[in-house]
């Protein structure tokens, strides 16, 4: 039976959601939602569609899909499919995953490789110094989200997705379970945010690289590496036993900063573009 589309999500239909996202995560690979989809499980911008063992949401023209198996995963693509008349984007998370191998089946197309990177925080080596003049600390929440909007966007501009990222996203991440203010590392000079690290830490205790951005005009100084090891010294202060990060593939530059650093490949997430419907 393929499922109708259904309005935003209840808060115990969420939370049942977030449950059985949970739940797949801990039986291995990804996390099968971003933290973008799980902050829009209420939202009306976003379309829904939900099954007993099953989830599927479109956004701004991506799909994220949720299943407790692999045959869960047909009745929700069928459901999409008959209901979105456009193309649209995919993300199969793990070489893995069962939404890869379904997603092939079906002829979607692949677009986009992201790596994901992990690596031990028990002999991290001392950290590179900050250049002259930064001085870093950490995010005051309602107070420097515009500051770091501005550099998130001058950093990502050509990234597909990060760039574009607005008020209601960095407000949408501080209301996550996860957040803490003290995980945003702002790099300053004199009242000019010139770059940061987003440091996270999920559930089961692994940090992540969630987002490092420098802006423009201090490119080049060696801020980068040091906002790296800054972060992972944080992490590592917090218990983490591993940290992990996802790069893109075309992303030659980042990858060798990463593999210094003493990264290597752990698996590899795709994204799929679904065939023009006729």
């Amino acid at each position: 039976m393929i499922p109708p589309e259904v309005p935003p999500l209840d808060a115990p239909a969420a939370a049942a959601v977030r449950d059985l996202a949970a739940d797949v995560t801990r039986r291995g690979g990804g996390p099968p939602l971003s933290d973008a989809a799980l902050g829009r499980l209420r939202s009306p911008a976003a379309r829904h569609w939900r099954t007993a063992a099953g989830y599927a949401q479109l956004a701004d023209g991506s799909l994220e899909l949720l299943a407790a198996d692999a045959r869960s995963l047909e009745p929700l693509l069928d459901a999409v499919e008959r209901d979105v008349a456009t193309a649209f984007l995919v993300w199969s998370h793990g070489a893995g995953s069962a939404v890869g191998a379904t997603l092939e089946g079906r002829g979607y197309h692949r677009i986009r490789v992201l790596h994901r990177l992990v690596r031990g925080l028990q002999d991290l080596p001392a950290a590179r110094p900050l250049p002259t003049g930064i001085e870093v600390r950490a995010l005051r929440v309602g107070v420097d989200e515009d500051a770091w909007l501005r550099v998130n966007a001058a950093a990502f501009a050509s990234h597909p997705e990060q760039g574009r990222w607005s008020r209601a996203d960095v407000e949408e991440r501080e209301g996550e379970p996860w957040f803490r203010a003290g995980d945003v590392l702002l790099a300053w000079r004199d009242r000019a945010l010139a770059g940061f690290h987003w440091t996270k830490v999920h559930p089961d205790g692994q940090g992540e690289v969630y987002i490092l951005g420098v802006d423009p005009s201090a490119q080049g100084t060696g801020l980068g590496g040091a906002l790296l090891d800054a972060g992972l010294h944080h992490l590592a202060g917090r218990g983490c036993p591993t940290v992990l990060l996802y790069v893109d593939d075309d992303n030659s530059a980042a990858m060798r900063l990463y593999e210094r650093a003493g990264f290597s490949p752990a698996d590899t997430d795709i994204q799929w573009r679904r065939p023009a419907p006729a």
